[in-house]
């Protein structure tokens, strides 16, 4: 399985991303709880990447597990500032892009923990407001290189 979790933080600590300030890990709902809970207390940019996944095997292309990961950008909003949300949402999404280009630049070496990362399709959806008044988005991608025997 792709521990998607220790890839981004090995690779966002090494200052290759300034404008990400604090990296979370959640799992599932009550992660997402729990982090929504702490951003009081982190400067943005706040990147939060799932330690789990969902997915599907594919049995007929390879006995490919296609696993679908995701990885939230998130910045604070003056409230009641619409121009504000704008320069958050372009914000994150310059940052999430930076952050796929870098997966992209990995996935092609074999050995790299992103090797197989689908590129065909990245989903992106804008959230908030969430807790201070927090806007970003959700990025969601597949990974398939995980071959497995059926026993």
């Amino acid at each position: 399985m792709f521990a998607q979790f220790d890839y981004f933080s090995s690779i966002i600590t090494q200052a290759a991303f300034p404008e990400i300030k604090s990296v979370g890990r959640i799992s599932g709902i009550a992660g997402m709880e729990e982090a929504l809970e702490n951003l009081r207390s982190i400067s943005p940019l706040m990147f939060y990447a799932e330690d789990d996944s969902d997915g599907w095997l594919s049995l007929s292309q390879g006995n490919f597990d296609n696993s679908m990961h995701s990885f939230t950008l998130l910045d604070v909003v003056k409230i009641g500032d619409s121009s504000d949300r704008v320069r958050a949402l372009n914000a994150c999404m310059t940052a999430g892009l930076k952050v796929l280009r870098k997966m992209l630049t990995d996935s092609q070496d074999f050995g790299s923990p992103v090797y197989g990362f689908d590129r065909s399709r990245v989903d992106y959806q804008r959230v908030g407001p969430l807790v201070k008044n927090t806007w970003g988005y959700l990025f969601t991608y597949t990974m398939r290189n995980e071959n497995f025997l059926l026993v």
